[in-house]
C-alpha cells in the first residue's frame, strides 16, 4: 500500500515536467543538415521543412516545390561554404538563427565554366514538429556576388 501511495503522489510530477528548451546543439545540427541535403540530396528536402516552408531567396519568394526546381536549375561542379557571425535564439518548440553565409562555386554555364562567389545575409526559423527541427521560413539575401569566367 505504501508503495501505490509513493507511486500516486509521483505521477503529477512526472506528468507536469516541463519541456525541454531547444538547444544551440539541436539548431546547429539542423543547420548543417540543411545544407548538407541542399548540396547532395535534393530529394530528402521535404523531411528537413515543413509542409508550408517557404525561403525568400535574393527578393523573392519561393514554395519548397518552386526552391528545388531553382536549386535544380544550377549545374554547379564544385562548392564550399562558410559561415560566421551566427546568432541563435531558442524556446521550448521553435528556434531563429541569422548569419552571414559565403559561398564559393565551380559552375557550368552556357558561357563555360565560371566561378561564383557570394555573401549572403541569412535567416531562419525552425519549429519543433514530432521531436524534430523542421525549417519554416528561410530568408537568404546576397549582399555581394562576383562571377569570374574561367579559361
Amino acid at each position: 500500500m505504501r508503495n501505490l501511495i509513493q507511486l500516486l503522489l509521483l505521477v503529477p510530477f512526472i506528468s507536469c515536467q516541463t519541456p525541454s528548451k531547444v538547444t544551440d546543439e539541436e539548431v546547429m545540427e539542423a543547420f548543417e543538415t540543411f545544407f548538407d541535403v541542399l548540396d547532395n540530396d535534393l530529394d530528402d528536402f521535404g523531411s528537413i521543412v515543413t509542409d508550408d516552408f517557404y525561403i525568400f531567396e535574393n527578393s523573392r519568394r519561393y514554395s519548397k516545390e518552386e526552391f528545388i526546381e531553382f536549386v535544380n536549375d544550377f549545374d554547379i561542379i564544385n562548392g564550399k561554404r562558410d559561415f560566421e557571425n551566427i546568432t541563435i535564439e531558442t524556446d521550448y518548440h521553435s528556434a531563429h538563427i541569422t548569419l552571414t553565409h559565403f559561398g564559393e562555386f565551380r559552375v557550368n554555364s552556357a558561357e563555360g565554366e565560371i566561378k561564383m562567389n557570394f555573401e549572403w545575409l541569412e535567416s531562419a526559423y525552425l519549429v519543433k514538429e514530432d521531436g524534430t527541427l523542421k525549417f519554416k521560413f528561410y530568408f537568404s539575401e546576397a549582399i555581394n556576388k562576383t562571377t569570374i569566367k574561367i579559361e
